[in-house]
């Protein structure tokens, strides 16, 4: 007979159950440890990637498919899955490689190595955040239907969930990211200049990867669909005059390069 709670053991048969519990745990204890990838707690992040990759894919498929009814909008036709799942692994991929690429550069004075090892870090900080991400993503899309402005919320509720959930990914960010890199980088330098040295590393990794364009953006978003499902909705709330033109209207839409991502 196995000692388990039935609580554990209803746990253990959701989907994505190592996932979360590896993530939990991350969560509590984000510090970047050990000499090497396989005595580190991180020797898991390239799965727990994968897998947060999976999870965001069942999760968008299963809202714009089986849950349309949540939306006022038809995300079927907006917004490829599939392409969004890419342009999130990229991203991170890319931005954890000119993080630790820079990072080692700055660590050059005290050791020379590859610190790979805040790769895999910002690789497992991406598995959290990937979620919570889209969900900011589809509340932008959300919003430039209803007001033309991804940031002009469109009710109470969206501006104290939006907000809520922006602080929480910048909390998310700065504890598994930023705080850890300053400590790890703190075992070279000093408190004081380890924070220097941090900043400088972030901004210069923010800055680098902003210039790396895949494209991805046409792919991800229907910008034709955009803008004609926001041609639509405003009809129906009046702000818009009948006699406009729709093809006009949405090829101007389409000029403003609303809501288009970068990569």
């Amino acid at each position: 007979m196995s000692n388990k709670s039935w609580i554990r053991l209803a746990f253990e048969a959701m989907p994505f159950h190592g996932f979360a519990e590896k993530i939990w745990h991350f969560v509590r204890r984000p510090e970047i440890n050990g000499e090497s990838l396989e005595d580190s707690s991180l020797r898991y992040s390239g799965q727990n990637f994968i897998a947060s990759l999976y999870l965001v894919t069942a999760v968008v498929a299963f809202v714009q498919y089986l849950l349309p009814q949540l939306f006022e909008i038809d995300l079927d036709q907006l917004i490829n899955p599939l392409y969004l799942t890419m342009l999130l692994a990229v991203q991170a991929i890319v931005f954890s490689l000119i993080l630790g690429v820079i990072s080692s550069i700055s660590l050059l004075p005290k050791k020379t190595t590859f610190h790979h090892l805040i790769v895999h870090q910002t690789i497992q900080a991406y598995a959290v955040l990937n979620l919570v991400v889209v969900v900011l993503f589809w509340m932008g899309m959300n919003r430039v239907l209803k007001t033309g402005d991804p940031q002009a919320a469109t009710s109470q509720l969206d501006l104290w969930l939006g907000g809520g959930l922006a602080l929480f990914a910048f909390w998310l960010i700065w504890r598994l990211l930023v705080k850890p890199l300053w400590r790890y980088i703190a075992n070279h330098y000093t408190t004081k200049i380890a924070a220097g040295v941090t900043i400088i590393v972030l901004v210069s990794s923010s800055w680098a990867n902003s210039y790396v364009i895949f494209g991805f953006g046409e792919l991800v978003i229907n910008k034709v669909a955009v803008c004609e499902q926001l041609y639509e909705s405003k009809l129906l709330r009046g702000e818009l005059d009948p006699s406009v033109d729709e093809q006009c209207f949405v090829g101007h839409c389409i000029a403003l390069n609303i809501s288009e991502p970068r990569r």
